[in-house]
C-alpha cells in the first residue's frame, strides 16, 4: 500500500501572522520615496510682495520671511489685541520694503516653528532688523541661536531706542508688551 504524506495545513494564527508580515513587507517596499524637505530660499536679492506686520514679509515667490533678532508689537494676532507701536512697526516695515528688492541673509537656523524662513533683511546697506529695533518699533530678542556680533548690535540698538525714548520706550513700562 502506497505511503500516503499528508500535508498539514497552517494553524490559523501563524497564517495570520505571516500574511501580516508580508502585507507589512509589501508596502514597505511599494511606498514612494519621501520627498526631501525643500530648502528654504537661497541668499541672494527678492521682492517684497507685501508686509505682514513689523517682522514677517511675504515674498514674491511666495516665502514668508520672519526678520531675525527682532520682535515688533503685534497686529494681527488671533487670540490678542492689536498692541501699541504694532501698526506704526507695520507701516515702517511696509513703507521700507514693500514692493522693493531686498537682499536676505541667514544664519544658523533657516526656518521657524512656522515655516517662515529666518534672515536679516537689507535695503541697500541697511539691516531692518536693526532699523526697526534702533527706531523703537520692536524689541531685540536675543535667546535664539544667531550671530553674537548681530546679538550685541541688536542688543545696542535697543539701549539706544531706550536711551532716547523711541517708540515703545516712549510708553510707560505698563503699556509694553512683555
Amino acid at each position: 500500500m502506497p505511503r500516503r504524506f499528508s500535508r498539514r495545513r497552517p494553524t490559523p494564527p501563524l497564517l495570520a501572522v505571516v500574511i501580516i508580515i508580508l502585507l507589512v513587507v509589501g508596502c514597505w517596499l511599494t511606498r514612494p520615496p519621501e520627498a526631501p524637505p525643500l530648502p528654504p530660499a537661497a541668499s541672494g536679492e527678492f521682492v517684497v510682495k507685501r508686509a505682514v506686520d513689523g517682522d514677517t514679509l511675504l515674498l514674491d515667490n511666495g516665502n514668508r520671511v520672519r526678520l531675525i533678532g527682532v520682535d515688533t508689537p503685534e497686529t494681527k494676532h488671533p487670540d490678542l489685541p492689536v498692541q501699541p507701536f504694532g501698526p506704526e512697526a507695520s507701516e515702517y516695515t511696509r513703507n521700507r520694503v514693500e514692493g522693493k528688492r531686498v537682499r536676505l541673509e541667514f544664519d544658523k537656523e533657516r526656518e521657524d516653528r512656522h515655516g517662515r524662513i529666518l534672515a536679516y533683511v537689507y535695503i541697500n546697506n541697511a539691516m531692518l532688523n536693526e532699523e526697526l529695533i534702533r527706531g523703537g518699533y520692536g524689541r531685540a530678542i536675543t535667546h535664539f541661536p544667531f550671530s553674537a556680533a548681530k546679538k550685541r548690535l541688536f542688543r545696542q540698538a535697543e539701549q539706544d531706542a531706550k536711551r532716547e525714548q523711541r517708540g515703545i520706550w516712549s510708553l510707560p513700562a505698563s503699556d509694553r508688551k512683555p
